[in-house]
């Protein structure tokens, strides 16, 4: 059993600073990710010591409380709340600024989609009026559908201030012309000037999409370092929903940046076989968690850990999730071993703590595990995503390797009677290689790929997860604790 006080520790750590980094597909190479968990988009200074006002929750009425920082329930955008009546005075209402809908008394938080950046240059941007090319990637893979959402690129200078007129940002159109895009200030953004642009009526529920964008500095620009930040929000009459934010350290050409960054980018962690839906009370579904150390060094230790979160804000116990994983257990033997699910008060994000071991240089391999839902567990939409840290310890020297995997998006749905029985289909999609364990330890349920006819466990390719341990850091409690304290912010800085 974990040491709960262990656990809280590390779940303290993740909360009062950086604590993970994550390395996408949609992000630069030398862009890593670390959560800094805080889930108010305004400026620190402006919003200290003011919460965020409670959002209804139309399927949970009672605000969902989160364990360090706290968040509203945020109603499913799928079924927003009522909204007031429509504006009579078309000029009254074309008359609202972006400052009026982004300062709405009825803000609330998104899970997602993520919005990053790629293509911000290592040695800094030129002060000279020319342009710079930005990728931004909204990647709603892990997130339900989001009603008319905005991407927004901000630029906030770390010891100066930028004037509006040296900074100018344009996005291609899907017509493929270049439109300058909106530029918001006001109090409620600090120092800061932010773009938006490509709003979207309705961005369906586990899909991406890029935006080209281009920035340029004016001649005179104070050389200085600065934060560019990627976040974005949704908005419905006066309600307002704002999703995590990614905050890149970036500079002019020249400024000297002495921002500390003890993380480095970790193995890439992609999870793998989610199918679209997952039947409450059915056997189980096979999972795995694909680590690739490609291009990077040995890694003494390294624990991967998985996050369960509901984008719907619907509500679970821990007791309603069973995962199992294919490795060591602390006796050192090998085969299916159940994993304990944690939660937080909220009842909306959950942390499961896999396995961990060494990592060679260039190693990849996969840690198998495998999921299931009780019968009365609340049916819809749940994200899964994987977490990896070396960070193992108090005494772990930095910097730390850290990841984060893109999320996946599956469904709770009712066990069918129409097919004479209400399992899932035990299947290792997604590319995992099929699980076979002949140890005859086949935990509860055992079903498909499995079997019982004794002797060791089966290899399974090249795969060394097998020889991992049971995980037992706290990794995904400390995540997780970032993420339900986050949906917030997550700084991507140069590796």
């Amino acid at each position: 059993m974990k040491s709960m006080k262990r656990l809280a520790a590390v779940a303290a750590v993740a909360v009062a600073g950086p604590t993970i980094l994550t390395a996408t597909p949609a992000m630069a190479a030398d862009q890593p990710a670390v959560i800094v968990p805080d889930v108010a988009p305004k400026d620190d200074a402006a919003d200290a010591g003011t919460p965020t006002p409670a959002v209804p929750d139309v399927q949970t009425p009672a605000p969902v409380p989160a364990p360090a920082v706290p968040a509203p329930a945020v109603p499913d955008v799928q079924a927003p709340a009522p909204q007031p009546a429509p504006v009579a005075d078309k000029a009254a209402k074309d008359a609202k600024s972006d400052e009026d809908a982004q300062d709405a008394e009825s803000d609330g938080i998104l899970m997602g989609p993520d919005v990053s950046v790629a293509g911000i240059p290592k040695n800094g941007f030129k002060a000279d009026n020319s342009w710079t090319p930005l990728q931004v990637t909204v990647d709603n893979g892990g997130h339900v559908a989001v009603p008319n959402y905005t991407p927004t690129l901000s630029v906030d200078g770390y010891g100066g201030t930028f004037k509006p007129s040296q900074v100018k940002v344009e996005w291609k159109t899907a017509g493929g012309t270049w439109q300058s895009a909106k530029l918001t200030q006001g109090e409620a953004f600090g120092s800061s000037l932010q773009y938006s642009f490509g709003a979207v009526p309705n961005l369906a529920k586990a899909t991406s999409y890029t935006v080209d964008v281009r920035i340029a500095f004016a001649a005179g620009t104070t050389v200085m370092p600065f934060d560019l930040v990627s976040a974005g929000y949704s908005s419905v009459g006066n309600h307002v929903n704002y999703s995590p934010s990614a905050w890149y350290n970036a500079k002019i050409v020249g400024a000297v940046d002495d921002r500390e960054n003890p993380f480095v980018e970790g193995p890439a962690l992609t999870v793998n076989g989610v199918p679209e839906t997952i039947k409450a009370g059915g056997d189980w579904t096979n999972l795995s968690v694909h680590v690739d150390n490609a291009g990077k060094e040995a890694l003494k230790g390294f624990n991967v850990g998985l996050v369960l979160a509901r984008p719907d804000w619907v509500k679970m116990k821990p007791s309603q999730i069973k995962v199992e994983v294919l490795s060591k257990d602390k006796n050192g033997k090998a085969g299916w071993h159940e994993a304990e699910v944690w939660s937080e008060e909220e009842g909306v994000f959950f942390g499961i703590d896999l396995a961990g071991g060494p990592v060679a240089a260039g190693q990849s391999f996969d840690v198998q595990f495998r999921i299931r839902f009780a019968a009365d567990a609340p049916l819809g939409a749940v994200s899964l995503f994987s977490w990896g840290s070396s960070q193992v310890g108090p005494d772990t020297p930095t910097p730390w390797a850290d990841s984060r995997s893109r999320g996946r998006l599956t469904t709770i749905v009712a066990a069918s009677t129409d097919t004479g029985g209400n399992g899932n289909q035990p299947n290792p999609n997604g590319g995992a290689k099929p699980i076979t364990d002949t140890s005859g330890n086949t935990g509860t349920g055992n079903t498909g790929t499995t079997g019982t006819t004794g002797g060791e466990l089966a290899a399974t390719g090249s795969d060394p997860a097998t020889t991992w341990a049971l995980g037992g850091a706290g990794v995904a409690l400390a995540m997780g604790a970032a993420l339900v304290a986050g949906t917030g912010r997550r700084r991507r800085t140069t590796a």
